[in-house]
């Protein structure tokens, strides 16, 4: 039996024929766009190719945020994660802008060469509202993940655990130096993982 708040969700999504005001509860409003909006454009990550899921190919990237947690502060990292070596990139930007998360994903994956930027999966969070632009300038396929399902971009989600052993939540991200933030990349990166064998991301992505 689906819980009250899913049921709610199906309507908002128009997975079932009603309406919100026939309900007692009535639910919440969700916006499409604007700050932490969402929008319906884009490829469903049910659209992406198979192939993807196995990790066997090279270039499948998933990208999130990783938020400041200070009411004042709108610095964020962008993160970035390679699906099959789980090698991770973190990148400060002073807010969650869809232009400004544009920029840094195409800043730093335009440092590879195409082949290493096949795919980008994320979610449909407002940051990522200026996809078209990062399929455009990196020449990949961007998927979005369904809602209220991070697991389909896990790879990232447990990396970004590791990132907040250096930043809990409550941390001011602006005051986070850049030789700082590589340095704990750096450690992370090179982390001996079990699921790559006891080898590094580091290792395996170079």
């Amino acid at each position: 039996m689906p819980s009250f708040k899913t049921i709610y969700r199906w309507i908002d999504e128009r997975y079932l024929r009603s309406t919100l005001k026939n309900l007692r509860r009535k639910g919440k409003t969700r916006k499409r766009l604007g700050n932490g909006g969402r929008f319906t454009t884009g490829k469903s990550i049910r659209k992406r190719d198979k192939s993807v899921y196995n990790r066997k190919e090279f270039g499948h990237w998933e990208a999130d945020t990783v938020v400041s947690g200070q009411g004042k502060s709108k610095a964020c990292f962008a993160t970035l994660a390679e699906r099959k070596t789980r090698y991770y990139i973190a990148v400060k930007i002073p807010d969650r802008k869809g232009e400004t998360m544009a920029k840094a994903i195409i800043e730093v994956l335009s440092k590879f060469p195409k082949e290493a930027v096949k795919t980008i999966t994320c979610d449909r969070g407002s940051e990522f509202a200026c996809w078209r632009e990062i399929e455009k300038a990196l020449q990949c396929d961007m998927y979005f993940a369904d809602p209220y399902c991070a697991w389909q971009k896990g790879t990232n989600e447990n990396l970004n655990g590791l990132l907040r052993e250096f930043y809990p939540k409550g941390r001011n991200l602006s005051r986070v130096s850049p030789a700082t933030l590589k340095k704990n990349l750096a450690l992370i990166n090179a982390r001996p993982k079990k699921v790559l064998h006891f080898r590094t991301p580091q290792d395996l992505f170079q």
